[in-house]
């Protein structure tokens, strides 16, 4: 019988070649360079990662202990400490969310190898300067250079190494928080033992062959990992500089109140902290409609929408409002009311280092083995609160075991910070935003450290008395540890507990307990 001719015409085969795939698809299809390396390559990659990161928390705190040396040698007094590291933290902190979100739209290697040769070219002036006037423009240059160190660092660790990787995941969380105890304790030391046995020039001139060598291994062994193209738009200037001038007026505040001069921190009143803090604040706030408007803001406003996001960024901030100051002042209980020496009163500080050393590397394991995060982050809020309150206690006879109890408690509580806000945080945004998530994260716990400092020096300098007591240290680390772990403990709260690692999508239907899923019908959709 002859087809019926009103019926449906039969499907005609496609004329000509089929359209080529948009940019956004060659991305998606194309394979994933960082999967197909070889375990060899992947850990000398790592190693290099490691070492830049290392480089930019050690030139961080290397110039205090070798500073009597550099006022010796080109002049200047000790007041001028202030400001070799407030450039330094400035630049580095105000370049750290403009690097991550340049990485999301441009990708992160050539990004890197940028940073790491301003870097050097800072380390090899501040080696060479006459002044300090000079030595203070150099550091500045060098924290634009560590500012991508460290948070591209971060991100491609994770890129190296996703949660589908476990076994290296928990590894590298482990070695980067020993990496980061390691910078914060290394750097004072390594300084004096060079000041005082090679020059204090050769603090600034290490970086030069560690870095080159990183270097030269991410040259060649890094793969480039190419984004999907960002969308139209111009770049987004204004918010650059809105965004670089508002937190360098808040940063120079804490750094300005947080510095005691002869022993007496500025008040808030102070005009140089108010002016610059207010100023801050008020070019942050005219930040927010800037980004609104932006086609590609840098500071993307929909993340902080994210409830999670928002909870874990200011649990970051407050755990380092905590935690910081057990490190900062309790060298001086050591010291001046026990008699210790400087070594000694570091040894003391060891169950603290410890503490958060296994603190993250537990936090790793709990979250893999688990797929939660947030009862890891619960339980270290809780842990940091017991550890910090136990000071309220301290006295000037107070047993070294005892002092060692509370400190290995408060690094078991900053531990999860280390490791489990980077895991929760990255995990709980999108692929393409995670350099800028892991930027800003890094940057919340920068200020949070800035203001921890700050407000501590403020309860230190009440008691009035000529030096340093037990009370007044053991009420200062306990006061400030305990409300800014409960203010933690109180910001997790409210966030979703992420099924790290998992699909974010809604669960398949499984049917009957035990059962196997139920097969679909037709061809999966697109």
């Amino acid at each position: 019988m002859p087809p019926d001719p009103t019926g449906p015409p039969a499907p005609s085969a496609p004329s000509g070649p089929p359209p080529p795939p948009s940019p956004g698809e060659e991305a998606a299809a194309a394979p994933d360079p960082y999967g197909e390396l070889a375990p060899r390559r992947r850990t000398v990659i790592t190693l290099a990662l490691l070492g830049c990161a290392f480089l930019a928390l050690l030139d961080g705190t290397v110039v205090g202990t070798a500073l009597p040396r550099i006022v010796e040698q080109i002049g200047g007094d000790d007041t001028w400490y202030v400001w070799l590291v407030t450039a330094y933290l400035l630049t580095s902190s105000v370049s750290v969310p403009v690097y991550g979100r340049f990485s999301d739209l441009y990708g992160r290697r050539r990004l890197l190898l940028g940073g790491l040769a301003v870097f050097l070219a800072g380390s090899l002036a501040c080696g060479l300067s006459g002044s300090m006037a000079e030595l203070i423009l150099f550091r500045a240059v060098q924290g634009l250079g560590a500012g991508a160190l460290l948070t591209l660092g971060m991100a491609l660790i994770r890129d190296l190494f996703p949660l589908s990787r476990p076994g290296g995941l928990i590894r590298m969380q482990t070695a980067m928080g020993a990496m980061m105890v390691l910078g914060m304790v290394g750097g004072p030391i390594l300084g004096g033992v060079l000041a005082d046995h090679a020059g204090w020039r050769w603090a600034f001139w290490l970086n030069l062959p560690l870095g080159l060598a990183a270097a030269a291994v991410l040259a060649l062994a890094l793969p480039a990992r190419r984004p999907a193209p960002p969308p139209a738009g111009r770049l987004d200037t204004a918010g650059i500089l809105l965004l670089a001038a508002g937190l360098s007026a808040v940063l120079t505040a804490l750094s300005l109140k947080g510095n005691a001069d002869a022993g007496h921190p500025r008040p808030w009143t102070d005009p140089a902290v108010s002016c610059c803090l207010l100023g801050g604040l008020a070019l942050l706030a005219l930040l927010v409609p800037v980004e609104r408007r932006a086609a590609l803001p840098v500071l993307p406003l929909r993340l902080f929408g994210n409830r999670s996001y928002a909870a874990l960024l200011t649990a970051g901030f407050f755990f380092q409002v905590a935690a910081l100051p057990v490190g900062v002042f309790l060298p001086l209980y050591f010291q001046y009311v026990r008699g210790h020496s400087a070594t000694a009163s570091g040894l003391l500080l060891l169950p603290l280092l410890a503490g958060m050393t296994l603190g993250n590397r537990l936090t790793s394991l709990a979250v893999v083995r688990s797929g939660q995060v947030k009862p890891a982050l619960l339980t270290g809020a809780a842990l940091l609160c017991a550890g910090t309150g136990g000071f309220f206690a301290l006295g000037d006879a107070t047993p070294p075991a005892l002092t060692s109890l509370w400190l290995l408690a408060a690094g078991l509580g900053t531990g999860p910070a280390m490791g489990g806000l980077t895991i929760a945080t990255q995990n709980c945004v999108p692929h393409a935003d995670m350099g800028v998530a892991t930027a800003c994260s890094a940057l919340a716990k920068q200020i949070g450290g800035a203001f921890g400092l700050a407000c501590a020096q403020s309860l230190l300098s009440r008691e009035g008395t000529a030096g340093p007591t037990a009370s007044g240290i053991g009420g200062t680390i306990a006061w400030s540890g305990t409300l800014a772990a409960l203010l933690a403990l109180a910001a997790l709260l409210p966030m979703r507990n992420l099924p790290v690692g998992r699909p974010q999508g809604p669960p398949a239907d499984r049917g009957p307990r035990g059962a196997a899923p139920a097969p679909q019908a037709g061809p999966p959709a697109a």
